[in-house]
C-alpha cells in the first residue's frame, strides 16, 4: 500500500536525505518528529501534563523571591549516586559538570577512567560549529549541566541502595526489578556564561540584558543562563519525555521542527530548509498556559522558554521511529543528530551488569532509535530509563 508523506514526515527526511523525487515521496519513510500523547492517571495530553510540570518545579521557593526555584532544591547526581548520598541542604550553592553524555561517548582507556572527566565547571562542548557555538572568548566558551532528581526519585535510589555499584551488583543478584515510583521526574538543564551567550547571541544587546530574557544562576561566582531543559517523568511506565530551549537559541527548530499543542499560539512550526541556526520566533504562550504560570507565580522569564515537543513511545502505530533532540543538549553538546535522536530510545538502554557497571557504552555513540533491540540488552538489567547509573562510583 503506498503511503503520503505528511509536511512533517517530509520535513525530517529531506533534513536527514536531502531533496526527495517526487515519485518518492509516498515511499520514503525515515523517522517522524515525536508528538505527544496520553499520560497514565491523567485527562491531559503530554504537551500539557509537561507544561503543568514546569510551572511547579520552576516555581520560586519563596514567594518573595524569583530565586532559587524548585528545581534547584532537588538532589544532583553527585548528591545521589555517592557512597555518601544526601538530599541537599536549603542555600546549598549549585554546582555545574561537563555533559554525561558527551563524556561517556567519547570512551579513554581505562586507565583514565573509561571515559573523559564531567566533574569540570564549565566544559567546551564537542560540537559547537554546528550550532554556531563560540569556540574562543574571554572568558573560554563553555557549557554546563546539571542534572536534578525530585524527592521522590533519590530516596527510591538510594533506599534500595542503587547509589553504588556495589549496590547495582547486590540488586543484580537478587534480580531486583528497577522501577522509579510514578511520581519521580528529573530535570538536566544545560548553563551557558552570560558572556559567552551574548557572544553566541548577539541579538541579546549585552550582558545588562541578560536577566531579563533567561532564568540565570550563580555558580562559583560566574553568572550562567539557562538555555536548554530536558524534563522525564515516570507517570508512563516508558516515562514522558519533554524538551525545552530558549526561543533565541539559533537553529531551534531545525532539522525536526517544534510541536506545542498547549502552550503556544502556532502548535506547530516546520524546520527552516534554506538556512540552518536561523530564528524560529518567539512562542508566544497560550491563554491556557499563561494563567498555569500566573498562578504558580513564575518570574516571567520563563515565557521566553519553548516546548519544542513531547514523547510517549517510540514509535508511531506503524513502527516508524519517532525523534526527538535538543539543539543545544543533543547538537552541540552531546555531538549528535538532533533528526536521529530520541529520548525514550536512548534512555531504554540504561542498564547495569553483575558487577553493577553499566553494560551498554558501545550504544551510545549512535543515538539510536525506535524500540529497542532487545539482544543488546540480554545480560543487563534495566535501570528505569535513568543514564544516572552511569556514575554510580566504584568500591
Amino acid at each position: 500500500m503506498t503511503r503520503s508523506f505528511s509536511r512533517p514526515f517530509l520535513a525530517l527526511a529531506v533534513a536527514l536525505l536531502g531533496p526527495v523525487p517526487a515519485r518518492a515521496q509516498s515511499q520514503v519513510i525515515v523517522a517522524e518528529p515525536a508528538r505527544g500523547g496520553a499520560v497514565d492517571g491523567v485527562s491531559e495530553h503530554s504537551d500539557a501534563f509537561i507544561w503543568r510540570l514546569l510551572t511547579q518545579f520552576a516555581a520560586p521557593v519563596s514567594r518573595t523571591q524569583a530565586s532559587p526555584v524548585v528545581f534547584e532544591t532537588w538532589a544532583s547526581d553527585a548528591d545521589t549516586f555517592s557512597k555518601t548520598p544526601h538530599w541537599p541542604d536549603a542555600g546549598s550553592p549549585m554546582r555545574l559538570h561537563g555533559s554525561v553524555l558527551a563524556a561517556f561517548k567519547q570512551v579513554v582507556p581505562e586507565a583514565a577512567g573509561g571515559h573523559r572527566p564531567i566533574d569540570v565547571t564549565c566544559d567546551p562542548p564537542g560540537n559547537g560549529p554546528v550550532g554556531g557555538f563560540p569556540t574562543s572568548g574571554n572568558p573560554k566558551p563553555c557549557i554546563g549541566e546539571q542534572t536534578k532528581r525530585n524527592r521522590p526519585m533519590f530516596d527510591y535510589i538510594v533506599s534500595n541502595g542503587l547509589n553504588t555499584q556495589a549496590g547495582l551488583a547486590d540488586a543484580f543478584a537478587k534480580s531486583f526489578k528497577v522501577e522509579m515510583p510514578p511520581e519521580s521526574i528529573a530535570v538536566k538543564g544545560d548553563w551557558v556564561p552570560v558572556q559567552t551567550l551574548v557572544q553566541w547571541i548577539p541579538s541579546i544587546g549585552g550582558v545588562g540584558n541578560v536577566a531579563k530574557l533567561y532564568y540565570t544562576a550563580t555558580v562559583d561566582s560566574v553568572e550562567y543562563a539557562l538555555v536548554s531543559l530536558h524534563v522525564s517523568s515516570r507517570q508512563n511506565p516508558n516515562w514522558v519525555w519533554g524538551t525545552f530551549e530558549h526561543h533565541l537559541n539559533p537553529g531551534r527548530c531545525d532539522f525536526m521542527g517544534c510541536f506545542d499543542s498547549f502552550g503556544a499560539e502556532i502548535s506547530a512550526v516546520l524546520p527552516n530548509k534554506t538556512a540552518f541556526n536561523s530564528q524560529y520566533g518567539t512562542c508566544l504562550k497560550t491563554p491556557a498556559l499563561k494563567a498555569l504560570m500566573a498562578s504558580a507565580q513564575l518570574s516571567p522569564v520563563w515565557e521566553n522558554y519553548c516546548l519544542k515537543s513531547t514523547q510517549v513511545d517510540y514509535t508511531t502505530v506503524d513502527g516508524t521511529p519517532y525523534v526527538l533532540g535538543n539543539s543545544v543538549i543533543e547538537g552541540i553538546v552531546g555531538n549528535g543528530t538532533i533528526a536521529a535522536s530520541s529520548c525514550i530510545t536512548c534512555h531504554a538502554y540504561a542498564s547495569f551488569g553483575p558487577a553493577g557497571k553499566p553494560t551498554v557504552r558501545p550504544m551510545l555513540p549512535f543515538n539510536p532509535t525506535g524500540k529497542p533491540i532487545q539482544d543488546i540488552l540480554a545480560g543487563s538489567q534495566t535501570f528505569a530509563f535513568m543514564w544516572g547509573v552511569l556514575l554510580a562510583p566504584a568500591p
